[in-house]
């Protein structure tokens, strides 16, 4: 999976390459859009390898967490200003329904909010301009219940049981590019918290994920 993942990145450069060498860099517009997009492609191939590193850095359990007591909604909050600004330009609405009293997490800030980035983004990046992305809170004996929402295309059935799987890429997401990384990396910390992640999708009206971290 890994070779047929690097060999398509690999290629377009190849071939990039070549036609600049072919004579491509004497016409200055020609060339400047082959550079831009030899740019995109090195960019793609640094975030694979990166993405690479994390999971089996995490998978072995070399990622250390640095567990301390958490108010859940400062992880909501600080997730949404990383991402606020992207919804905006996509012109969608981003809204937070949470309660304002919830009881802390024993969680890693910063690989909690990761999980939280990672699927936010993804939200966003499948819903088309004029929907909605939504992430929510909420508690049951044991967990807190973290949700983001979407008003998206949504995951079709032959894909859905597939979603965290390494590199696995439904059709949605091909056509937005990306490593096919993200959700098997948010899985492996979740689980390393003591969690569960888990989605639902319907083709055509959006999808939910949802994790739960066990209260502090």
């Amino acid at each position: 999976m890994m070779s047929h993942e690097l060999r398509t990145p690999l290629a377009s450069l190849k071939a990039l390459t070549e036609t600049l060498q072919g004579g491509a860099l004497e016409d200055e517009n020609v060339a400047n859009r082959f550079l831009n997009r030899m740019e995109i492609e090195v960019d793609s191939l640094s975030l694979m390898v990166q993405e690479l590193l994390e999971l089996s850095r995490i998978e072995s359990g070399k990622v250390p967490l640095k567990l301390e007591a958490i108010d859940p909604r400062e992880l909501i909050d600080a997730s949404v200003e990383r991402l606020k600004l992207q919804a905006e330009r996509s012109g969608l609405a981003l809204e937070i329904v949470c309660k304002k009293e919830l009881p802390t997490i024993f969680a890693d800030f910063s690989r909690i909010e990761q999980v939280l980035v990672n699927l936010l983004h993804n939200a966003i990046k499948f819903t088309p301009s004029g929907g909605s992305v939504t992430i929510s809170c909420d508690q049951n004996e044991k967990n807190l219940i973290f949700s983001v929402s979407d008003t998206g295309r949504g995951i079709s059935s032959k894909d859905f049981p597939r979603i965290f799987e390494r590199f696995f890429k439904a059709d949605r997401a091909r056509a937005g590019g990306g490593t096919g990384l993200g959700l098997a990396i948010a899985k492996h910390l979740v689980e390393a918290h003591k969690g569960d992640i888990w989605a639902e999708s319907e083709e055509g009206k959006g999808s939910t994920f949802y994790f739960s971290i066990p209260k502090a």
